[in-house]
C-alpha cells in the first residue's frame, strides 16, 4: 500500500512539474517578442512621439502668436476687421490667428511643403467682408497663400484657424480673377480647417449658418 501511495504521489508531482514547466515556457514565449517586433514597436512609438511633439509645438506657436496679437479667439461676432497683421507666417485677423503648419498633400501624395501666408491687401478684405454679408455669415479670417518654388495641380491643405469648433460651418472662398470661388472643405475640427486647393491666392474663411455652394 505504501508503495502504491508513493507511486501515486510521484506521478502527481511529475504531472504538476510538467504543467509548471509548460506554463513557464508559454509565459516565456509570450514575454519574449522577436527583435523585428521590438523594432516595429519602437518605430511606432517614435512616430507617435513625433506627432505629439508637433502638436505641442503648433499649439505653443498659436498661443504665442495670439498673445502677440492681443485678441480673442475668432468668435464670429459682428465686428469687421479691416487691417489684419502678419507676424512671420501668421495672420492675426481681429484676434483670430491663422497659419499653415506643413504636411500638405501635393498632387495626391504626402510632402514636406509648408505654405507661406500673409495678410492680403485692404481691398481684398473689404471684398471678403462684402462676400460674408451676401452669404449671411461672418468673416473669420482672410489670408493670402504662396509656396515659392513649389508648383501643384491639387493640394490638400490643413489650416490652423483659432476659435473654430467642431460642428462649425466654415465656408472657404478663394479670389480667382474678379470672383470669389468656393473651395471644397474636407474637414472641420477644433482650430483646424482642411481645404482642397488648385492654386494660390487670397482665401476667406467665413462662418455661415449652413454650408452651401455659392460663387460670387
Amino acid at each position: 500500500m505504501k508503495k502504491i501511495i508513493a507511486l501515486a504521489l510521484a506521478s502527481v508531482l511529475f504531472v504538476t512539474s510538467s504543467i509548471c514547466v509548460f506554463a513557464a515556457d508559454e509565459v516565456s514565449s509570450v514575454q519574449s517578442p522577436t527583435p523585428k517586433e521590438i523594432m516595429e514597436k519602437l518605430e511606432e512609438l517614435e512616430k507617435e512621439n513625433a506627432e505629439l511633439r508637433k502638436s505641442i509645438s503648433d499649439l505653443t506657436k498659436a498661443v504665442q502668436a495670439r498673445n502677440k496679437g492681443g485678441g480673442g479667439g475668432g468668435g464670429g461676432g459682428s465686428s469687421k476687421p479691416s487691417a489684419p497683421s502678419s507676424d512671420g507666417n501668421y495672420v492675426n485677423f481681429g484676434g483670430t490667428m491663422t497659419y499653415q503648419g506643413g504636411k500638405i498633400e501635393i498632387n495626391g501624395g504626402k510632402s514636406n511643403v509648408t505654405f507661406t501666408i500673409k495678410a492680403p491687401a485692404g481691398g481684398t478684405i473689404t471684398s471678403a467682408n462684402s462676400l460674408a454679408g451676401k452669404v449671411g455669415g461672418n468673416l473669420v479670417s482672410c489670408i493670402e497663400t504662396s509656396s515659392p518654388g513649389v508648383a501643384f495641380s491639387t493640394a490638400k491643405v490643413n489650416f490652423f484657424v483659432s476659435g473654430v469648433q467642431p460642428g462649425d460651418n466654415i465656408a472657404v472662398y478663394q479670389a480667382q480673377g474678379n470672383n470669389w470661388v468656393q473651395l471644397p472643405v474636407v474637414e472641420i475640427r477644433k482650430d483646424h480647417v482642411v481645404v482642397n486647393m488648385t492654386r494660390h491666392g487670397s482665401i476667406a474663411f467665413i462662418r455661415v449658418p449652413v454650408l452651401a455652394s455659392i460663387t460670387q
